[in-house]
């Protein structure tokens, strides 16, 4: 069974939904599923954005397509207790479809270039309604035909159910377990893994990384019977978080306990995660965010169990340290690389193509993974530019919606572009696109210390680039004799000069030190978002509250027949030529996700 994001499960764990089941179906076997083929768009399911309807069909006109990581539908119907089912649908690229029942999450991934027939099984024990979904995984997926049949065969766990944890022993008595160490992978904000076993409540003392996927383990020092876990959420009373929890005698070798889990979004104390006995050394809990952001924040976990053997201290870090995850939330997949490289002697930097960036392309200065699963990216002040029209350095995605096509060019109305909801019907049409979001995880390692003062550790994290101008630019600014650094953001209206919008402290060259500002290596996320000429720019941090400028575009020149197309853009521009030659600027992506209206590949 492969990994899937659970971000969709909010609107359902707040109990929110207000969907009516649909009972039996007149077929003995079958249950009712209202609109299964979505020939009637959304009817009978409830669905979460980037979601659409698409002409791309197992049958009939119509299927559900879902192109983002937080995409998602579900719908509830009624079925008889303690029966097997299984679920049906067809999917075509990637997707993951399942069932909740009773808390419990049933799920499988699958697809390819044609729809194919994807199953999940399940035994409803005491409940009279299950929750239907399909969500995103891994890539955009259509779903079509779903399905739900009574089954006389066994739930077979292996066949897309919830996996059976190995069996530990019996214990007449439930007690805390010692813990000897707690690890995660490096990418945490700050707040590290120990926060968790230090016994302190505070909310400052606690685990925090952002992103799908991120992991905290558990070393129990010894093997012991595990069947139990105990967990403060930080803002557990106003947000639910989701998650897995997995075990290993041997930190190499995992086997799942609980899938899908979610806490309850209403306590600030200790929750309970139970349902499985498993012979242990070591626990790990996997993040996959909350129902209001990316982020996985832990203040203190307890591991509940007995039988535990002669503690041997653990090792800091544990002898086979955690694998880290891989990159999660960037598919290269409609995206070009400007790194600053000239290997080709045509006296710009390089350009590397989409198939190159899925292939596994890397540099091992300038473009690479990390160890923590990130991306990095970093350009120096003196290496090859992009064109004649730049003085700067960059190492940077610049987004291109034909994924590969090269039959389509890189610049006009086409589609590999986009443009805004104002421009004509023609425009729309043409276009890759409509409107846009652009939303990033990450954090910056590095800024240049030395050159002029006006240009000084200053860079460009993320864009919206038109055919000559910039309607957004995002920077981060880290002057040398300050600790923490600035985030501005400048529009470029079409022909004219930059107008600076300070977002996080000042753009200043000689500004102070920002009270709120964002240190080196502290993650964030930022959304740059366009809707017809409203433009809005929001940076998120765990813990504190977003801060959100907002620009209207109305008279900025981005206009209906100003024949002005639109392309994200995110990596490092290093906006500094004047310092040493190999000071740099880097940055650490862990999520770029971009979604437009119409954006049909």
């Amino acid at each position: 069974m492969k990994n899937y994001n659970k971000s969709y499960l909010s609107s359902l764990l707040l109990g929110s939904l207000a969907l009516g089941a649909t009972g039996l179906s007149a077929h003995v076997n079958a249950v009712e599923i209202e609109n299964s083929g979505f020939e009637n768009n959304w009817d009978g399911w409830a669905d979460t954005d980037p979601s659409a309807i698409s002409s791309d069909s197992y049958s009939g006109n119509r299927s559900a397509k879902i192109t983002g990581s937080s995409g998602a539908f579900e719908q509830v119907v009624t079925v008889t207790e303690n029966t097997n089912y299984q679920l049906q649908a067809f999917i075509k690229g990637s997707g993951a479809i399942g069932a909740i029942v009773g808390g419990t999450t049933y799920a499988n991934s699958g697809g390819s270039n044609d729809f194919e027939a994807v199953t999940v099984s399940f035994n409803s024990g005491s409940a009279t309604q299950v929750t239907l979904f399909g969500q995103y995984s891994s890539g955009e997926g259509r779903f079509d035909d779903f399905s739900l049949t009574q089954s006389s065969e066994p739930t077979d766990p292996g066949d897309g159910g919830e996996t059976t944890p190995p069996s530990g022993g019996e214990c007449n008595t439930t007690g805390d377990l010692v813990i000897v160490g707690a690890y995660d992978d490096g990418s945490n904000d700050g707040h590290g893994p120990n926060n968790t076993i230090d016994g302190d409540l505070g909310s400052e003392s606690r685990w925090s990384s952002n992103g799908s996927g991120k992991q905290i383990i558990f070393d129990l020092g010894a093997e012991a019977t595990v069947n139990a876990a105990q967990i403060v959420w930080f803002k557990g009373n106003s947000r639910v978080s989701y998650f897995d929890i997995d075990t290993s005698l041997d930190n190499n070798n995992w086997d799942s306990a609980i899938v899908s889990g979610q806490s309850s979004g209403s306590s600030s104390s200790y929750e309970t995660v139970n349902g499985f006995n498993a012979q242990a050394r070591y626990l790990r809990i996997t993040g996959y965010g909350n129902s209001s952001n990316t982020w996985n924040s832990i203040i203190e976990a307890k591991i509940l169990g007995c039988d535990q053997g002669d503690i041997d201290g653990g090792t800091n870090p544990p002898v086979d340290p955690p694998t880290p995850p891989p990159t999660t939330g960037i598919d290269l997949s409609d995206w070009y690389l400007g790194v600053p490289v000239d290997n080709n002697g045509d006296g710009k930097s390089d350009s590397i193509s989409e198939s190159e960036l899925v292939a596994g392309y890397e540099h091992p200065e300038w473009f690479y993974y990390a160890a923590d699963g990130g991306l990095v990216f970093k350009a120096p002040i003196d290496a090859p530019k992009t064109s004649t029209n730049t003085s700067y350095t960059r190492s940077e995605l610049r987004e291109m919606l034909r994924r590969g096509d090269e039959s389509i060019s890189t610049q006009g109305i086409n589609k590999n572009n986009w443009v805004f909801s104002t421009y004509s019907s023609e425009d729309r049409s043409n276009a890759g696109g409509i409107d846009g979001e652009l939303v990033s995880t990450l954090k910056v390692d590095h800024v240049t210390t030395t050159g002029d003062s006006g240009q000084v550790g200053r860079v460009i994290v993320g864009q919206i680039h038109a055919r000559n101008d910039e309607p957004a630019k995002l920077y981060y600014r880290k002057l040398p004799g300050n600790s923490l650094g600035s985030i501005y953001l400048a529009h470029e209206p079409n022909g004219g000069n930059d107008q600076k919008y300070d977002m996080i402290g000042s753009n200043s060259s000689s500004a102070s030190n920002p009270s709120d500002g964002i240190a080196l290596g502290e993650v964030f996320s930022y959304s740059i978002k366009v809707v017809g000429h409203d433009l809005t720019v929001t940076i998120m941090r765990d813990g504190k509250p977003d801060v959100v400028q907002k620009v209207d575009m109305s008279n900025s020149g981005y206009h209906n027949g100003s024949d002005e197309y639109n392309y994200f853009k995110a990596g490092v521009y290093n906006q500094n030529n004047t310092g040493d030659a190999d000071d740099y600027v880097q940055a650490t992506f862990y999520s770029i996700v971009n979604t437009h209206d119409g954006y049909n590949h």
